[in-house]
């Protein structure tokens, strides 16, 4: 197995290419990033007082969804904590604070950047996402918990806005059947399909998306038909920002392989406890 990886300008993107693989385990590691990478989230909240139209449920869940910056291996699953059996410690969770009150006259937003944390590495990753606006003379006072915890339990918890692949796109024509029309460069949405000589070159494999509308045009014709490398997938992945996603696929990557050696260790005793009742 190969992996290339194209250079990306946002920071909390990565795309690479995954070469001699297949769809098992590319949708593993897919589903892995989504569901099994540990991030800080907020869990619970110790409300003080809210006199905000805006519900102390929905207030609740708005932070929940703010994505905090998660120092790697610093913190331990809640749900997985030894220490305090998932209620809540220094092990596996921080606390923050959420103090903002309206003047006499006018409205006053309420961003993320009014969580004050205990810990300066534990912070939103961005300091305009609105949680709620305060009518003159309203307040909101709380103190949050964050919690580490896992996409699977709560979507809060999933490092990645999104995380997808598709095969690796290749040109399959019987260039005696083309006829030079260029109906399949037109109806190519991408305009990266180019016809040299009768011959049908794809010039930004990368950017294709497999649509199939360059092959519905050369229907008439039976000349091309888009197809796939075997073995060979593009892979996108972009970070909600609480981890990199260098970091992210190396997590993922170290969490597939712990459960293949879990999954080993689990067939041996059980191969071993079938041989002895065998005897």
């Amino acid at each position: 197995m190969e992996i290339e990886v194209i250079k990306t300008k946002d920071k909390n993107r990565l795309n690479f290419i995954i070469r001699g693989s297949n769809d098992t385990f590319v949708n593993a590691l897919r589903r892995t990033i989504i569901s099994e990478v540990p991030t800080l989230a907020v869990e619970d909240i110790i409300l003080v007082e809210n006199t905000s139209p805006v519900l102390d449920e929905i207030v609740a869940h708005r932070l929940g969804l703010i994505p905090l910056t998660t120092p790697p291996d610093e913190f331990t699953v809640a749900s997985e904590c030894e220490n305090c059996g998932g209620e809540g410690c220094h092990v596996c969770s921080v606390s923050l604070t959420l103090d903002v009150e309206a003047n006499d006259e006018d409205v006053t937003s309420v961003y993320s950047k009014d969580l004050i944390s205990n810990d300066s590495k534990i912070v939103p990753v961005a300091d305009k996402i609105q949680v709620a606006k305060l009518g003159p003379g309203q307040k909101i006072t709380l103190e949050a918990i964050a919690m580490m915890g896992r996409g699977k339990e709560h979507a809060k918890w999933s490092p990645v806005v999104t995380c997808s692949y598709r095969y690796y796109p290749k040109v399959i024509q019987d260039s005696s059947k083309c006829t030079g029309c260029d109906e399949c460069v037109d109806a190519c949405p991408k305009n990266i399909l180019k016809v040299i000589k009768k011959v049908v070159k794809l010039t930004a494999p990368l950017e294709c998306l497999l649509c199939d509308l360059c092959t519905k045009a050369c229907a008439p014709y039976e000349s091309l038909v888009m197809g796939k490398v075997d073995g060979d997938y593009i892979f996108f992945l972009e970070s909600t920002g609480a981890l990199p996603p260098k970091e992210i696929f190396k997590k993922a990557t170290e969490i597939l392989k712990s459960k293949a050696k879990d999954f080993e260790n689990a067939y041996k005793v059980a191969h071993e406890t079938f041989m002895k009742k065998k005897k």
